[in-house]
C-alpha cells in the first residue's frame, strides 16, 4: 500500500484504479515512493540537454512508468524508441511476420536486435546515449521525449521542429476530421 495516500487518513484509491481507467499493459511498476501499480500510458513532449558525455535525464513523468526491462531501439525517422518488455516483445514478433523469408527474418532481426540496448538510468535518472544512437537519432546538445501511447520516442530538437514543431491548429483539425471519418467507416470490434 502507498504511504502517501496512507498519510491523509483512510485508503483513498488512485483516481480511474477502480474502473482500469488509463492502464496501458498488465506492467506492475513501483513508483518513487515504492508503491506498485500498473503503468500509465505515456503522454507529454520533454525537451532536455544532452551533456558533454551523451547523458540526457529522462523526464520524470515518464520515467516513473518505465517498468525493468525497458529498451531503447532504433526507430523511424532518424528516431530512438524506448520500449516497455511487452510492446518490446510485440514489436519484435511484427518484424519476424513481416518477413517473408527466413533470410529476410535473419536480417531483420539482426537489425533490430544488433542496435537495440537495455534502458539504463544512473541515480540522477539519466540515459546515457551511445555514440551509434547519438548518431542514428541525429542528436547533438538537445533531445525531445515524445509520449506515444505505449512507447517514448526521443528525438533531436532540430528534427523534431522541423518535421513536427509545434501543434497547428488547422493541421491538427485535418488529422482529427480523417481520423473521425475512417474511424467511422470501419465496423467496431467486439471487446476482446
Amino acid at each position: 500500500m502507498r504511504s502517501d495516500l496512507l498519510a491523509f487518513g483512510p485508503l483513498v484509491e488512485q483516481s480511474g484504479e477502480k474502473w482500469g481507467i488509463g492502464r496501458q499493459t498488465d506492467h506492475v511498476v513501483r513508483d518513487a515512493v515504492g508503491g506498485e501499480h500498473t503503468a500509465l500510458s505515456f503522454f507529454g513532449t520533454y525537451h532536455h540537454r544532452i551533456d558533454p558525455k551523451g547523458r540526457a535525464a529522462v523526464p520524470a513523468q515518464l520515467r516513473r512508468w518505465i517498468p525493468d526491462g525497458t529498451v531503447v531501439a532504433p526507430g523511424p525517422d532518424s528516431r530512438l524508441m524506448i520500449w516497455p518488455p511487452d510492446e518490446w516483445k510485440s514489436q519484435e514478433e511484427r518484424y519476424r511476420r513481416t518477413a517473408e523469408t527466413p533470410a529476410q527474418a535473419r536480417r531483420f532481426v539482426r537489425q533490430l536486435f544488433g542496435n537495440t540496448y537495455p534502458l539504463e538510468l544512473d541515480a540522477q535518472g539519466r540515459l546515457l546515449l551511445n555514440p551509434w544512437q547519438r548518431t542514428w537519432a541525429e542528436l547533438d546538445d538537445s533531445v525531445v521525449f515524445v509520449g506515444l501511447g505505449e512507447v517514448v520516442e526521443i528525438v533531436s530538437e532540430r528534427n523534431w521542429t522541423e518535421q513536427e514543431g509545434e501543434l497547428e491548429h488547422g493541421a491538427f483539425t485535418r488529422l482529427n476530421d480523417l481520423v473521425i471519418q475512417r474511424g467511422a467507416a470501419r465496423p467496431s470490434e467486439p471487446p476482446a
